[in-house]
């Protein structure tokens, strides 16, 4: 049954809106491109509420970096934790809404992941921008929200590190959410952590005189749900304070810091998720930054990929890797072969060594020394 809103104009009485459905998904599309904040982000999260910028419309995506386009995914955003935000929209009258739309997105996800790259993004929201007459580096100042020049690189290097580590968030939109939507929103935020899943029912109300559009985000209790605390808080992302307060003791907090530190004084980055803090390094013939080591704030409890404790390796396949950097990366991992002290972890797509904190402790110089080396080494390339 259509829903009815009404407004008040003080003195004039009431005037009732009536639900109107979009006359098409291409009129929903529009609006959304031209209104991003109609997916309503403070809905998303209200202590830190969602802002985009809109990449483009009818992204295409392919199958493999050296294949053609096959599909097209209605909107590309990016929000100003440089998180890539894939929309697709249906009208609630779309039987492709309940039957198909799920499996799609999540095709589209899979596969945009791996195929797009932060440098194609850039260029393809700097030159759209332009044709507008936009400054791309005032919407990115304004995205960030801050007053001061932007780093611009430092937030396409951010999207290309998201990229690269999955973290993605996926919206479906459309004018009403059936609930079988709803349940597998839900269902799929409690199983994939890393990527937020949601769903925004936008409806429409028009009167004599003007018309109302009111959004409603679906499935942000679920996607404010951390799984490894089992879904009793909200899903958070560690700092350097909350991730050396979770560690056990003093020892594991100083060879944490001294290999953070003397990983970002060499040039790499740090990279703070849900469960622990990666250091990479962007390397100029890769198209993503280069992760080299893993730290975990919970000693002996596993988290990605079977890591544990501090993780030192590789985590890219391969046969992506041109020649120089795959030479360089099993060097990386082969410097443990000899240790003791390290564990070897390996897996599908992973090459890799764990050591203990208090393990760690013991051999922090040889350990800071290896990560400036391959830093070193991998900014030579």
């Amino acid at each position: 049954m259509a829903e009815r809103i009404y407004t008040r104009d003080r003195g004039k009485g009431l005037e009732p809106l009536e639900e109107e459905p979009f006359r098409s998904e291409n009129t929903l599309q529009a609006l959304i491109a031209e209104y991003p904040e109609l997916l309503d982000g403070r809905q998303m999260r209200p202590d830190n509420p969602r802002r985009w910028i809109l990449i483009t419309r009818e992204k295409g995506i392919a199958e493999s970096s050296d294949t053609s386009e096959r599909w097209s995914l209605d909107h590309l955003l990016i929000d100003q934790d440089a998180v890539p935000t894939l929309v697709e929209v249906k009208r609630g009258s779309n039987p492709e809404l309940q039957r198909n739309v799920i499996g799609q997105l999540l095709v589209y996800a899979a596969h945009g992941a791996v195929t797009w790259t932060a440098d194609e993004l850039r260029k393809t929201f700097e030159s759209e921008g332009e044709a507008k007459g936009l400054d791309p580096d005032e919407e990115i100042s304004k995205l960030l929200g801050t007053d001061v020049e932007p780093n611009v690189d430092a937030f396409w290097i951010a999207v290309a590190t998201n990229l690269a580590a999955r973290r993605l968030r996926l919206l479906f939109v459309a004018d009403e959410i059936p609930d079988p939507l709803e349940r597998v929103v839900t269902f799929l935020n409690e199983q994939m952590p890393n990527i937020e899943v949601l769903a925004v029912e936008i409806k429409q109300f028009s009167g004599e005189s003007f018309q109302t559009i009111v959004p409603r985000v679906i499935g942000r209790m679920a996607a404010s749900e951390d799984a490894s605390n089992g879904g009793t808080g909200p899903r958070r992302k560690l700092t350097r304070l909350s991730f050396l307060e979770e560690l056990p003791n003093e020892e594991a907090r100083g060879v944490a810091r001294k290999l953070m530190d003397t990983a970002t004084a060499a040039g790499a980055t740090l990279w703070w998720g849900a469960s622990s803090v990666s250091i990479r390094m962007p390397c100029k013939i890769y198209k993503q930054p280069v992760t080299v080591a893993w730290l975990h704030p919970k000693p002996g409890v596993p988290f990605w990929m079977g890591f544990r404790d501090i993780t030192f390796g590789s985590a890219i396949e391969d046969y992506s890797l041109p020649s120089e950097l795959r030479d360089c990366m099993n060097t990386w991992v082969d410097r443990f072969r000899g240790d003791d002290f390290a564990r070897l972890i390996s897996g599908k797509g992973t090459k890799a060594w764990a050591v203990r904190y208090s393990d760690a402790a013991k051999n922090a110089e040889l350990l800071a020394g290896r990560i400036e080396k391959v830093i070193s080494e991998l900014k030579a390339l």
